[in-house]
């Protein structure tokens, strides 16, 4: 074996190269409700382990000439999942494709823009008890072994995930319906305009503003799986 190709020792576990173990597995999408299916990969060797990242953020603007402070909530960010990836073409893991192609095809699922949507696909990750809904938000590539002839050999592919959370289960989860919110509803069947309004609002007559808001010419002419858009209202407008 030539010299020059150092084999540094995997950082696996044995069993991951065994072909009975389910891989954790990336679904793309072309919309936000993940129902359009574009296509799977299944990443070739499963992580050691994940970081899942939860943030809270607070407004920590604060009087001049005041001690202290009772930071006001901002808001809390889309929670985050981390994952270290190998890809190998040593022959050391059993099946593996040359990694050139390995991470084309993954590129291609979480990065590439979709002509369709004019952007990255939604993607769904699974493994085992992990669910996640999610966007791609950042891609490192550390290549770490090669031939003489500088062919990557072996890669460790970084990626950090954003969740996404269709507006319909946020609003569930946050119990908001406040007019001083912009929410986003999809039409569902025996919906109409001032009904919809009067759920978000509790006025109904406020269907004019958001048809107005929404171009639609008709407020009758919506129909299921439509996208609506509910502004702010300023209610001591009316």
């Amino acid at each position: 074996m030539n010299r020059l190709w150092k084999f540094s020792p995997l950082k696996t576990n044995a069993k991951m190269a065994e072909g009975n173990l389910s891989k954790l597995q990336i679904i793309s999408y072309k919309d936000d409700r993940f129902q359009e299916k574009d296509q799977s990969i299944s990443v070739p060797v499963n992580p050691d382990k994940y970081s899942r990242s939860i943030k809270v953020e607070y407004n920590h603007e604060q009087e001049q000439g005041t001690q202290g402070n009772n930071p006001p909530f901002n808001r809390t960010p889309p929670e985050e999942l981390q994952f270290e990836f190998l890809f190998d073409g040593t022959g050391v893991v059993p099946g593996s494709k040359d990694i050139q192609s390995g991470i084309e095809e993954f590129k291609k699922t979480v990065y590439k823009i979709e002509g369709d949507i004019h952007r990255p696909n939604f993607l769904k990750l699974i493994w085992g008890e992990l669910s996640f809904n999610c966007v791609l938000k950042e891609l490192k590539i550390d290549y770490t072994l090669f031939k003489p002839d500088g062919t990557p050999l072996r890669a460790m592919v970084n990626a950090t995930f954003m969740q996404v959370v269709d507006e319909k289960r946020r609003s569930a989860e946050q119990g908001k319906n406040s007019p001083d919110l912009t929410h986003i509803r999809y039409v569902k069947e025996g919906d109409t305009l001032p009904y919809m309004s009067y759920k978000i609002y509790g006025d109904a007559s406020y269907y004019i503003q958001v048809a107005k808001f929404n171009g639609l010419k008709n407020f009758r002419g919506i129909k299921p799986n439509m996208r609506i858009v509910f502004p702010p209202i300023d209610k001591t407008a009316k």
